[in-house]
C-alpha cells in the first residue's frame, strides 16, 4: 500500500484525467519518525557522484498505482559534467551504484532495474535532459533482492559505456522499471537530502512527466543516490564544496 501521497499542482491538469485509470500519484512510503538510514557508499579510486552524502535514505518518491500498490513506470536520471570531475580525454564507465527501498509492501527477490548510459552535447543548456538529444552508449538489466522494512540499500550494477570525447560530451545515467511497468510489490528510489551540485531527475508518464525534470519541480527536493565507476574518472579531482 502506497502512503502519503503528493500533490504536484503544476502537473496536476496535464495527467488527472488521462492516468485515472491508473490512479496514478506521487507518492512517497510512510516514514514517521523512524529514519533509518543504508550504508555509505564509499568513493573509490576512479568514480564520481554529485553528493554531499552517498547514503541510501528513506526521502525517495515515485509514481505508482494508488488502487493496487504497484510502481509504474518510472525513470531517474543524473547528468554527469565530465569536465567538473577531472575526467580523462576518453573515459569508460563500468558499473553504476544506485539506491532502493520498498513500498511498506514487503521484500521483493526480483525488481528488474534497467540502467542505460548516454552521451548529450556539453553545449546542451545545464541541468536539463532533453530526450531528443541522447544517444545510447550502454544499457545492463539486472534483477534487484530488495528487503522489506523500508531499508534503503545500494546496489550495484555492471554496465558498460564509452565517452569518447569528454569535452564535448557529458554523461547521463538513467535507471528505470521499464515501460508500462507495474511493479509489485512497489518501490522507492533511496534518496537523501544531501546538497548537490546538480539536480537529480525523474520522468514517469503516468504521472504527467513525459520527459526528465528536476524533483523539486514535482514538490519534491530530494537527491537521488547514484555513483558512477570507471576508467577515466579519477575520484581525486572530482571533490567539491556547496555553499
Amino acid at each position: 500500500m502506497r502512503n502519503a501521497s503528493i500533490p504536484v499542482l503544476a502537473a496536476a491538469l496535464l495527467w488527472t484525467s488521462a492516468s485515472a485509470a491508473n490512479a496514478a500519484s506521487w507518492s512517497r512510503g510512510d516514514t514517521g519518525t523512524n529514519q533509518i538510514s543504508g550504508t555509505a557508499i564509499a568513493l573509490g579510486a576512479t568514480s564520481i557522484s554529485q553528493q554531499t552524502d552517498n547514503t541510501p535514505g528513506i526521502d525517495g518518491v515515485s509514481c505508482g498505482n494508488e488502487n493496487t500498490g504497484a510502481t509504474l513506470e518510472n525513470s531517474f536520471y543524473r547528468r554527469f559534467y565530465l569536465s567538473e570531475h577531472g575526467a580523462a580525454p576518453s573515459a569508460t564507465v563500468s558499473a553504476v551504484t544506485i539506491g532502493l527501498r520498498d513500498g511498506d509492501a514487503g521484500a521483493n527477490d526480483a525488481v528488474p532495474i534497467t540502467v542505460n548510459l548516454y552521451t548529450i552535447p556539453a553545449s546542451t543548456p545545464a541541468d536539463t535532459i532533453p530526450l531528443a538529444a541522447l544517444t545510447p552508449i550502454g544499457s545492463a538489466t539486472l534483477n534487484l533482492s530488495v528487503p522489506a522494512g523500508n531499508a534503503p540499500t545500494s546496489f550495484t550494477i555492471p554496465v558498460t559505456g564509452t565517452i569518447a570525447d569528454t569535452a564535448a560530451n557529458n554523461l547521463v545515467v538513467e535507471w528505470t522499471n521499464g515501460a508500462g511497468a507495474q511493479t509489485l510489490p512497489g518501490f522507492y528510489p533511496a534518496n537523501n537530502t544531501a546538497a548537490e551540485t546538480h539536480p537529480s531527475f525523474i520522468r514517469a508518464p503516468e504521472c504527467g512527466t513525459p520527459a526528465p525534470v528536476p524533483f523539486a519541480s514535482i514538490g519534491f527536493d530530494s537527491a537521488l543516490i547514484m555513483v558512477v565507476e570507471g576508467s577515466g574518472l579519477p575520484v581525486s579531482l572530482q571533490q567539491f564544496e556547496v555553499d
